[in-house]
């Protein structure tokens, strides 16, 4: 009698834990890139090109590990949650964000269900979403015109004040983002983070707002962000708004890319106008050619530089997972003082995810 009730206990308790299964679940995942290549890169200071040869690590996707998990709390109503740190996989380093948190990447908690999301904690922000989006090279901080334009010259000076980069992560630390229900290929996301300072000053609350259309071959964004200075993950004011689209024929996706970049901090009136045009074209089942054009115009009341970057890449899938690419750029800084003022760039890498 014992021994039945035992084993009915057993199967019930069984039956409990396959059911928690069945309604959660964590995993762990992540992508790994290593690159060898020959790099030039601009010194302001000198005013030259300086070159070096370096193996590296993300130079189209940073790497990253993260664990991310979701519970089905019945009704249609879910929870979630995200932690991702980025890696050098190179040197075995973690890199966090501008704040150095070490779930630099995201580390947020959040609630869907028919009303849509809503998500508390370190967040991509809307116009970092939109700069992969629109452009063939995604996120990458090397080949990407769109990328390099709003991070790759941040915090060097001209005139009498400085180049108007971002001024803010491509994660919001401490925000809340909410996100609409799919509705006929129509969204919109709003986002929010406050100054969490009582000092006065310069600081103010973030604000980003973003909707888009997708429907069929068709994408359209639109992004407006208004940023303060409190906090190592904010570190101008700014009023920045941006254009994106993109159609995809078949036989090659046309993107396209406009952006104002206007920096206020401490009453100063810097703008980076800048645009991009790009293509992708599928050359064979695992084989994708990249290729795009930026242009940014800096303007800071004294000289306005221009950077000019063309890019072209060949990227080949082994497997669904791991691939391997070739990427060349040049980028050319006029109107700047420079002794040189064009910088070539090419890479060979290899990418696995898991």
């Amino acid at each position: 009698m014992f021994a039945k009730k035992t084993l009915v206990a057993a199967a019930a308790l069984l039956a409990v834990a396959g059911a928690a299964q069945a309604q959660s679940s964590v995993k762990l995942y992540g992508y790994v890139e290593g690159t060898v290549g020959s790099y030039e890169n601009f010194n302001l200071v000198t005013k030259q090109v300086e070159r070096t040869t370096e193996v590296g690590s993300g130079n189209m996707i940073t790497s990253f590990i993260g664990l991310s998990g979701s519970e089905d709390l019945g009704g249609g109503l879910k929870a979630e949650f995200a932690l991702e740190s980025f890696l050098a996989n190179d040197t075995g380093a973690t890199l966090g964000n501008m704040a150095g948190g070490f779930w630099g990447r995201a580390s947020w908690v959040g609630l869907s269900g028919n009303f849509g999301r809503v998500i508390l904690g370190q967040y991509d922000n809307a116009m970092f979403t939109y700069g992969w989006l629109y452009n063939p090279f995604g996120s990458s901080t090397v080949f990407s015109p769109t990328m390099v334009s709003y991070y790759g010259l941040s915090g060097t000076v001209f005139g009498t004040g400085s180049l108007a980069t971002l001024g803010y992560d491509t994660g919001w630390v401490n925000s809340v983002t909410y996100e609409t229900p799919n509705f006929g290929g129509f969204t919109a996301s709003l986002q929010f983070a406050p100054k969490e300072t009582t000092a006065g000053g310069d600081a103010k609350d973030h604000y980003a707002l973003s909707a888009a259309y997708n429907a069929g071959p068709l994408s359209v964004m639109g992004v407006y962000t208004s940023s303060g200075v409190a906090g190592p993950a904010y570190v101008a004011r700014q009023k920045n708004y941006a254009l994106g689209a993109s159609y995809n024929f078949g036989v090659a996706k046309l993107m396209g890319q406009y952006s104002v970049v206007k920096d206020e901090t401490g009453g100063a009136d810097d703008k980076a106008k800048f645009f991009q045009v790009g293509v992708s074209v599928p050359v064979t089942a695992a084989g994708n050619l990249m290729v795009s054009y930026g242009q940014t115009k800096y303007e800071d009341g004294v000289v306005e530089p221009k950077l000019k970057q063309f890019s072209v890449g060949y990227d080949y899938s082994l497997s669904k997972r791991t691939g391997v690419y070739a990427a060349l750029t040049t980028k050319k800084l006029s109107d700047a003082g420079m002794i040189d003022d064009t910088a070539t760039t090419y890479a060979v890498g290899l990418r696995h995810a898991f």
